[in-house]
């Protein structure tokens, strides 16, 4: 009888797991396609909350933390950025930060990290961009050594690079061979899950086209 209530209470727990393992994904799934889509300052905002709440409920999950700071990444990129800029990546970090607790040596999050370094020139790219973009190279690398197969690392890396001066081995026909790598690479890339990051291949493949 004991033997039965123990295999009762395992199948039930099972269920229990499985089931909310698929709400996660559907949420997730749900956001992400809303990601894909958005424009706006506020659009990111909204959905930043979105992931918020979905981290709260799935604490040991890296990704949803991941997608609140690349939202707020995604404020600072658009047509009409948001404002205090350096608080905005501050976030950011502190979510990256926290995605890396749970997943240590990914090569999706140092990659979003070498993207905040970038960000923080845009402050000021006569008195940053020098130190930040060392630090956002040094992020790429760290990707790249975790996984040199990710065409983000080339994409951002290619940013990093067009953005640099041309004396100080910088511009764009230095840059367009990372474009070209990361093209290749993107039409290779399989995201690992219907959840996982994908995001910079249309983008790429502009400047990369614009490269040849």
């Amino acid at each position: 009888m004991r033997k039965i209530i123990l295999s009762s209470i395992i199948i039930i727990a099972s269920v229990i797991t499985y089931a909310g393992e698929k709400d996660y994904v559907k949420s997730m799934e749900k956001n992400v396609k809303e990601l894909e889509k958005a424009e706006k300052v506020a659009e990111y905002q909204a959905i930043a909350e979105n992931f918020i709440a979905i981290s709260e409920e799935n604490t040991d999950q890296w990704l949803p933390l991941y997608y609140v700071a690349y939202c707020y990444l995604n404020t600072v990129f658009t047509e009409e950025p948001a404002e205090n800029v350096d608080m905005i990546l501050d976030k950011a970090n502190a979510f990256v930060d926290k995605a890396r607790k749970l997943s240590p040596e990914n090569d999706e999050i140092e990659v979003l990290q070498g993207w905040i370094y970038q960000g923080r020139i845009m402050v000021d790219p006569m008195g940053r961009g020098q130190l930040y973009s060392q630090k956002a190279a040094e992020s790429f690398g760290k990707a790249k050594n975790i996984n040199p197969d990710n065409p983000r690392v080339y994409f951002l890396t290619g940013q990093n690079v067009m953005y640099t001066p041309e004396m100080f081995g910088g511009g764009k026909e230095a840059a367009c061979p990372y474009f070209i790598d990361a093209a290749e690479k993107f039409k290779a890339f399989k995201p690992e899950s219907s959840i996982s990051p994908s995001w910079g291949r249309e983008y790429n493949q502009k400047i990369a086209n614009s490269c040849e």
